[in-house]
């Protein structure tokens, strides 16, 4: 089981719940969340999510990585008291709550 805030994922049975709210994720988007909760905080590169979209000896479509992390973000941080998933430009992508400024 991974937990982050009040996000959890459970890894054998490949459900993801936000406060105890079920999330309806496909399977891929479940592996890249899988990857984002076990590096956070830390930062993900977006090569490494696209090899996990497309391989390690794939030509990356890098575009594609931000199209999977909006519908990841849509469902993870939607109704949620704040958000998880925060776009790193020009490198990757982060899931945990930032402090409050």
């Amino acid at each position: 089981m991974l937990i982050v805030e009040d996000l959890m994922l459970d890894t054998e049975k490949l459900r993801a719940f936000r406060n105890d709210r079920p999330l309806r994720l496909n399977p891929t988007n479940i592996e890249i969340l899988t990857l984002l909760m076990r590096r956070s905080p830390g930062v993900v590169r977006r090569e490494e999510i696209s090899t996990i979209l497309w391989g390690e000896n794939v030509v990356k479509n890098t575009s594609g990585v931000g199209t999977r992390l909006h519908e990841i973000r849509k469902i993870v941080d939607d109704g949620a008291a704040f958000p998880l998933v925060h776009t790193i430009y020009g490198i990757g992508y982060q899931l945990c709550r930032l402090a409050e400024a």
